[in-house]
């Protein structure tokens, strides 16, 4: 679940490495299988839009998502080919035109050994270096440039989300080699996520209060905070201990009640 710039885990699985060889894929695709069928059968599908990275640009995986009804944005590689013209060219060959920052290619062929009939958008954004680099994005819905580029740069979130449980929350640290050991951990780390987000959205109705109190924390510019609230509460807490009073002993931790 993303929360401003940063995301909760609510569902996962651990697979040791020996799992992982030659299987990598097929473990992925029976992950969302079960994701969308059981775990959020509840909820229509057409509220879903699907974002992964370029690792994940499988033709199979976009099969299974069609299958299913799920719609996606996902980057692909640079070294795959697409039909234009009725030609195969790489996707690193396209070119913007002029000084464009999308360009919506519309429906083509993707994937010259396994085609797939798919939409493709190029957008272009900064990395972490502060350099240029470009999104080839594939989607099975006729989203324009613009909504797929906003959507796929949501995925980040769930980035910056996990770079808080391995460095803020010690989960980087941890030395587990059972794997039902790993999940419990990871199960405390994303408790401990959830308990700061609970803080974080008792502080925010005091308004008056929670600026006061992330002053201590946080730059003195008016216009954006420099930490999420996720960490901005960690180091709260550090210096707060009256904080914990937001927290009962039996207090539940629903988050959709919360937000």
């Amino acid at each position: 679940m993303v929360i401003g710039r940063r995301a909760l885990p609510l569902f996962w699985r651990a697979y040791n490495e020996c799992q992982l060889k030659d299987r990598r894929s097929a473990l992925e695709r029976d992950f969302i299988r079960y994701l969308f069928r059981d775990v959020l059968s509840a909820i229509d599908r057409k509220r879903f839009i699907l974002t992964a990275d370029r690792a994940f640009a499988d033709v199979e995986l976009f099969d299974l998502l069609d299958f299913l009804g799920i719609s996606f944005i996902i980057r692909s590689k640079d070294n795959v080919k697409v039909m234009i013209d009725r030609k195969w060219e790489k996707l690193k060959r396209l070119r913007l035109r002029g000084n464009q920052r999308r360009r919506r290619w519309g429906r083509l062929w993707y994937c010259e050994t396994d085609p797939r009939r798919v939409y493709l958008v190029q957008s272009r954004a900064r990395n972490r270096e502060g350099k240029w680099e470009m999104w080839h994005l594939i989607s099975n819905r006729p989203l324009s440039a613009s909504t797929a580029s906003s959507e796929y740069a949501r995925r980040f979130s769930c980035e910056e989300g996990f770079r808080d449980r391995k460095r803020m929350l010690g989960f980087a640290d941890a030395r587990i080699n059972d794997i039902q050991a790993w999940q419990r951990m990871f199960t405390l780390v994303a408790i401990a996520l959830l308990v700061l987000t609970v803080v974080g959205c008792q502080l925010i109705k005091e308004s008056q209060l929670s600026n006061q109190l992330l002053r201590c924390v946080r730059s003195r510019r008016r216009a954006r905070s420099e930490l999420s609230m996720v960490r901005a509460i960690a180091e709260l807490m550090k210096k707060q201990t009256s904080l914990w009073e937001l927290l009962s002993l039996n207090h539940k931790l629903n988050l959709e009640a919360t937000l």
